[in-house]
């Protein structure tokens, strides 16, 4: 399965426009890791999934801590919506959270520690062999959730859930300066970039939990 990462859009066109130029490579799914808004309004995130909709790729989608909770509505109505669910694609299964662990910014969709274990506790399923995580919050501690000064600024909850259960993939989006690809135990972890900058990453998944992962641009 080859799969087409992007994050971050923040309602900007031309990250709409950037989708567009990917979409069209060829993939078997799209995962649209959240912050498809700035802070709304929801409708914001409408013409993202149309596009999506219209590509005929299989997509997936989780809302980010930039997105009011209103945009699960908008999710549900194209049947893209992965917070809180477990998926399955083929023969590879999705397991999704959007938001993102408390920030400074006061932003409209975050959770404590203690409510992201347990969302992603009840978001688990029997998964197979070939299974993706996908967060829009980077796991704590990683190259994938440090700030310019080198905070880690990342969920614990996330980490810990890693650690314990071993995804062969883990996605994440949130700190667009992090961009890179990571490992943890034996998760391959990718942050695409900011697709407002052009940036996403494509994922191969293969026999049992073979995985190539690559950042690309435009």
């Amino acid at each position: 399965m080859k799969i087409l990462v992007v994050a971050d859009f923040h309602g900007h066109s031309g990250a709409e426009s950037n989708l567009s130029k990917f979409i069209t490579r060829g993939y078997d799914c799209l995962v649209l890791l959240g912050d498809l808004t700035n802070f709304g309004p929801p409708e914001v995130a409408d013409s993202i999934l149309e596009l999506a909709k219209g590509s005929g790729v299989p997509t997936f989608s989780i809302p980010g801590n930039c997105d009011p909770k209103s945009v699960l509505q908008v999710l549900d109505k194209y049947g893209m919506n992965l917070h809180g669910r477990c998926e399955k694609l083929g023969d590879v299964s999705f397991v999704g959270l959007g938001g993102s662990n408390i920030t400074p910014f006061n932003t409209p969709f975050e959770l404590n520690e203690v409510e992201i274990q347990e969302e992603l506790a009840a978001a688990s399923c029997d998964t197979g062999e070939k299974w993706v995580l996908v967060t829009h919050a980077p796991a704590f501690g990683t190259k994938l959730d440090q700030i310019k000064e080198g905070t880690h600024v990342g969920s614990k909850s996330i980490r810990q859930y890693i650690e314990q259960k071993q995804p062969p993939v883990f996605l994440c989006g949130h700190v667009h300066e992090a961009r890179g690809i990571d490992r943890l135990g034996r998760t391959l972890m990718i942050n695409p970039g900011p697709i407002t900058k052009g940036f996403a990453a494509e994922v191969i998944i293969g026999e049992k939990r073979k995985v190539d992962a690559k950042l690309i641009e435009l």
